[in-house]
C-alpha cells in the first residue's frame, strides 16, 4: 500500500468519524438549547470551590445536598455563576430564573422569593470565644448557662468587638439580637475566604468574639482547650437551610421538582451520614426529637433506612 492510498484511508475514517459524531453532538447542544436556562448561584467563597465534587455524604452536609439536587434537575440547562452574598438578593429579585442553596427562610426573603422543604440542619450558631485571660460576667449568664442577651454582651463590655459574615442571615431570632448592637461593636467580613478569615481574626484576637456556625469553627488541636462557645438563650436549636428560588412561575416549578427530590432522599443513608459528620450521636438523638414535634407529618432523618 503506498502512502497515497494509506492517507485516503485516514482521510475517510476521520471523515466517518465527523460525520456520525456530529449529529449527536448537534443533538446534545439542541437538546440543551430548549431546556429552560436556571441561573444557579453559589456564594464565591472557598468552600464552594470544589462544589460539584461533593459526592460522597461524609465531605459536607449542605454542599452535598445541593450538588445532588444540581445534577437531578436534567431537566433544566443549569448555568453556576459565582457570585458575593450580596449580590445572592439582587438576582433573586431581578432574575425570573435564579435559585440558591443553603439559605435561612426570612420574612424579608419570602417577600421576592420561595423558598423549599429544608435541604439541611446545622447546630444553631453559637458565640465564640478564645484564649481569655478572665472569665466573662456572671450577669451575663441565665440559670442553664445561656448568653441572656447577644447586645447585652456588648452593653457590659462596649470596648469589645463581634466578628460576623457579612450579607448573611443568622436566622429570625439572632438577626434582631444584632440590630440592637451598636455598629462600633461589630466588624464585618466578606470575600470568599470569610470563613476562614473569621476563624483566623478570633485565633489573633483581632476580634473578641464571632458568632458562628459550629460547622464553620474548625480548630486544630493545640487551639480546641482554648476555645470557647455560648448558646444564645431562646435561638432555635437548629438553623435550617432551604432552597431559595426568584418568585415566578418558573421559579415555582423549580421548587416543586426540587421538593419532590428532597422526599425520595430525605431518610436515605446519604442523607443521614451527611448531618451524621456533624453531630454527636446524642446531639442526633435530639434533632431527631425536634423534628418529629416540630415536622411530625415527615421524618426528615432516619439511620434505619
Amino acid at each position: 500500500m503506498n502512502l497515497f492510498s494509506l492517507s485516503s484511508m485516514i482521510s475517510s475514517f476521520i471523515t466517518l468519524v465527523l460525520l456520525f459524531s456530529a449529529p449527536a453532538q448537534s443533538d446534545h447542544i439542541n437538546d440543551q438549547a430548549h431546556k429552560q436556562k436556571i441561573i444557579w448561584l453559589v456564594e464565591d467563597k472557598l468552600e464552594n470551590r470544589d462544589l460539584l465534587a461533593k459526592t460522597s455524604a461524609d465531605t459536607s452536609t449542605a454542599s452535598y445536598i445541593e450538588n445532588v439536587i444540581i445534577q437531578r434537575l436534567s431537566q433544566y440547562n443549569i448555568k453556576i455563576e459565582r457570585v458575593t452574598a450580596s449580590r445572592m438578593n439582587r438576582v433573586l429579585q431581578t432574575n425570573e430564573n435564579a435559585c440558591v442553596a443553603n439559605r435561612a427562610s426570612t420574612p424579608e426573603r419570602r417577600e421576592y422569593s420561595l423558598f423549599s422543604d429544608p435541604q439541611s440542619f446545622y447546630l444553631t450558631h453559637k458565640l465564640y470565644r478564645f484564649n481569655q485571660a478572665s472569665a466573662l460576667p456572671k450577669q451575663l449568664f441565665n440559670a442553664e448557662g445561656e448568653i441572656k442577651d447577644l447586645a447585652s454582651v456588648f452593653k457590659l463590655l462596649p470596648e469589645k468587638t463581634l466578628g460576623l459574615a457579612q450579607d448573611v442571615s443568622f436566622g429570625v431570632f439572632l438577626d434582631k439580637q444584632i440590630q440592637k448592637i451598636k455598629a462600633e461593636n461589630i466588624y464585618y467580613r466578606g470575600g470568599n475566604k470569610r470563613v476562614v478569615a473569621l476563624s483566623s481574626m478570633l485565633y489573633k484576637s483581632r476580634v473578641d468574639f464571632v458568632l458562628a456556625l459550629p460547622v464553620d469553627i474548625t480548630p486544630n488541636e493545640a487551639q480546641k482547650p482554648l476555645i470557647e462557645q455560648y448558646t444564645i438563650a431562646g435561638a432555635p436549636p437548629y438553623l435550617i437551610a432551604h432552597f431559595n428560588c426568584s418568585k415566578t412561575s418558573l421559579g415555582q416549578r423549580v421548587i416543586d421538582d426540587i421538593n419532590q427530590i428532597l422526599t425520595e432522599i430525605y431518610q436515605t443513608k446519604d442523607y443521614y451520614r451527611a448531618h451524621k459528620k456533624w453531630f454527636s450521636a446524642k446531639q442526633l438523638d435530639d434533632l431527631q426529637i425536634f423534628l418529629a414535634k416540630h415536622f411530625s407529618e415527615q421524618r426528615y432523618i432516619n439511620p434505619t433506612k
